[in-house]
């Protein structure tokens, strides 16, 4: 015995693939209409520095006068960041953080050009530089 398809059947059958068809291919989902995810970028008048691995993520960094430089910290280790001149803390200190724990910040705005080197002060290898133009 041999099965002969319903002509009514078949144009429901129709309609709901050619229905399904369209709607699918206006999802959204083609090329021309795909946004690229927003891409995060540093605020006007800001820098950030990760503490990540025991280094200063970027090591050295030039800025605009007036830019806020923040340190946060992504290691599990506590860091302390401070600038001093030459090395020496008789000649004082311009910024120094206190204790940093894991996803701590510390800020600091560098108004007057110039290059100010910095360091951990509990992991003194740990250097890094804000070049301020």
């Amino acid at each position: 015995m041999r099965c002969i398809p319903n002509p009514i059947h078949l144009a429901i059958l129709m309609v709901v693939l050619i229905t399904f068809i369209s709607v699918s291919g206006c999802t959204g989902n083609s090329p021309s209409s795909i946004t690229p995810a927003a891409t995060p970028t540093e605020v006007p008048g800001t820098m950030t520095v990760n503490i990540q691995n025991f280094a200063f993520v970027p090591a050295s960094i030039t800025v605009q006068k007036g830019t806020t430089v923040t340190w946060v910290n992504l290691d599990t280790s506590t860091h302390q960041i401070r600038n001093d001149i030459q090395g020496s803390l008789a000649q004082g200190a311009l910024f120094s953080s206190d204790s940093l724990l894991k996803d701590a910040r510390y800020s600091f705005k560098f108004d007057i050009p110039g290059t100010y080197p910095y360091y951990c002060t509990i992991h003194p290898s740990m250097k890094g530089t804000v070049i301020v133009m």
